[in-house]
């Protein structure tokens, strides 16, 4: 069988939008082969920016931080969900799925992709969010991660951030900004690992689909 390998994350530049008020990606050249017969650069970004994982210590101060992660749950089968929907995900839709067995992975592709939200350069306040009592969903269903294709899970106008509360109380990874453009609904690998920041509560991430075998 052919195997596939899609690239599902955010590039990463001065123009990949950030939550209001963060601060954006910056690359800076410390030195150039013109002036010291090399380049190098220094980054400075967010934590949160572009696809990333959230960390239970996002929200909840004994939570878990990125060097007590479980890389288990950063790679395994992943079911992407397709939802067509202008209102932000609620349970009716989520009793519809059937999750294959073995499959403790969801990633949801949503308006944001249809309408390329997540390439925009500028934050979209009507970006389509994970409900919380969907988050309760994902909790009871003992799903160890859920992803979306927007930079926040949930809406810009939760005020209490009971979506992530919820997920992150109990220890469900939030995997954000995924680009879904290209990936049509169905069962695939997922590896998406975290930089290696032990203290923080968020850390970029390179995400890729596999589809096929490769072993």
């Amino acid at each position: 069988m052919t195997v596939h390998i899609y690239d599902i994350s955010i590039t990463l530049s001065a123009e990949t939008p950030t939550w209001p008020g963060s601060e954006r990606f910056h690359l800076k050249w410390e030195k150039t082969i013109g002036e010291k017969g090399v380049n190098e650069s220094s980054l400075r970004l967010n934590s949160h920016c572009g696809t990333h994982f959230d960390m239970p210590l996002h929200f909840h101060h004994e939570g878990r931080r990125i060097e007590n992660i479980f890389l288990e749950r950063c790679i395994g089968k992943a079911l992407v969900i397709e939802y067509t929907g202008t209102e932000h995900i609620q349970p009716d839709f989520l009793n519809q799925i059937e999750i294959p067995s073995g499959c403790r992975k969801i990633l949801f592709k949503t308006r944001n992709s249809y309408e390329n939200m997540v390439v925009q350069n500028v934050f979209r306040n009507d970006h389509i969010a994970l409900s919380p009592e969907s988050a309760k969903w994902i909790v009871e269903k003992n799903i160890d991660l859920v992803g979306i294709d927007y930079l926040s899970i949930q809406s810009i106008e939760a005020e209490d951030n009971e979506t992530h509360q919820i997920l992150l109380a109990a220890e469900t990874l939030i995997l954000e900004g995924l680009d879904l453009r290209k990936i049509a609904g169905g069962l695939y690998m997922l590896v998406a690992l975290p930089l290696n920041i032990p203290e923080a509560e968020a850390a970029p991430a390179r995400a890729v689909l596999i589809e096929g075998d490769l072993w």
